[in-house]
């Protein structure tokens, strides 16, 4: 195949993609992003690593963390933020790659993961001073 031609079938926009029910969309989403990970998981770059292993570690962390004291849970819970904060400002330059409808998309999938953990951290809390 030439030069041009590939370069003609890059630019043609994806196929159209069916819509679904919500059960079916939900499904085949996590399948679409399941094949796509398992796809670039050797294209890590090594500056990720140190964000990939907070990610649990952060998790660990804040489980020990709701059964401390008042001034250690709040050291853990900052260095926890800090840790996740590192993880999404490690990865927010691939919004560069991506056109203006996925950015915009991405973005707000961002900010409806940011609310739904606010949201989960409030009704953890809720929990654990009912006990």
């Amino acid at each position: 195949m030439s030069e041009e031609n590939t370069a003609d079938m890059s630019n043609q926009a994806p196929a159209p993609v069916p819509r679904l029910g919500f059960v079916d969309n939900v499904k085949e989403a996590f399948r679409h992003i399941s094949r796509s990970v398992k796809a670039q998981r050797g294209r890590i770059r090594s500056a990720d690593y140190l964000s990939i292993f907070l990610v649990p570690v952060t998790c660990i962390a804040l489980m020990a963390a709701s059964f401390c004291a008042s001034w250690s849970r709040l050291i853990v819970s900052l260095i926890a933020l800090c840790s996740v904060l590192f993880y999404v400002l490690a990865r927010i330059g691939i919004m560069r790659t991506l056109n203006e409808r996925q950015a915009a998309l991405i973005w707000h999938i961002l900010m409806a993961t940011f609310l739904m953990g606010i949201t989960f951290a409030f009704v953890f809390l809720e929990i654990l001073n009912s006990l």
